[in-house]
């Protein structure tokens, strides 16, 4: 299921004010036990260059839900919810935790084996907690 190399996408959150201020550009990472979000903002007309990139990490156990878009002749477009907001709170164009990313045409192979990813690490760490909670009550 999950080889030596983690799932790379490229995306881009389109930024919420009319001028283009808070415009995101980033990389998600799927590694074996977590999540790495790398994004910064995008650089523009006010702003000069590109902003410093971030890190978030996030743990498979934090995703709530993965909705993915495909649609002719625009990019894939990959709804990410978490659990806990306070995760992406400082990332612009992110809603309670729910972030709309929009996936570059270089990522388009590696779309194809996400789903499959977040839904077996998901459910492992269902497995793992249910296993803890079995556990506890065997040993009361």
């Amino acid at each position: 299921m999950l080889g030596p190399e983690p799932i790379n996408l490229h995306f881009s959150i389109p930024a919420s004010d009319h001028l283009g201020r808070e415009e995101v550009e980033g990389q998600l990472r799927f590694h074996a036990d977590h999540i790495d979000l790398h994004w910064r903002l995008k650089g523009n007309v006010f702003r000069g260059g590109s902003g410093e990139m971030a890190l978030v990490e996030i743990p498979y156990a934090a995703v709530a839900e993965v909705d993915m878009k495909r649609r002719w002749f625009r990019p894939a477009q990959l709804t990410l919810r978490l659990e806990d907001p306070v995760l992406v709170a400082e990332i612009p164009g992110t809603e309670v935790g729910r972030m709309t990313l929009l996936i570059d045409a270089k990522s388009r192979e590696a779309v194809n084996k996400l789903h499959d990813l977040i839904d077996y690490r998901r459910s492992l760490f269902l497995l793992d907690e249910t296993n803890k909670r079995l556990d506890a009550m065997r040993s009361d």
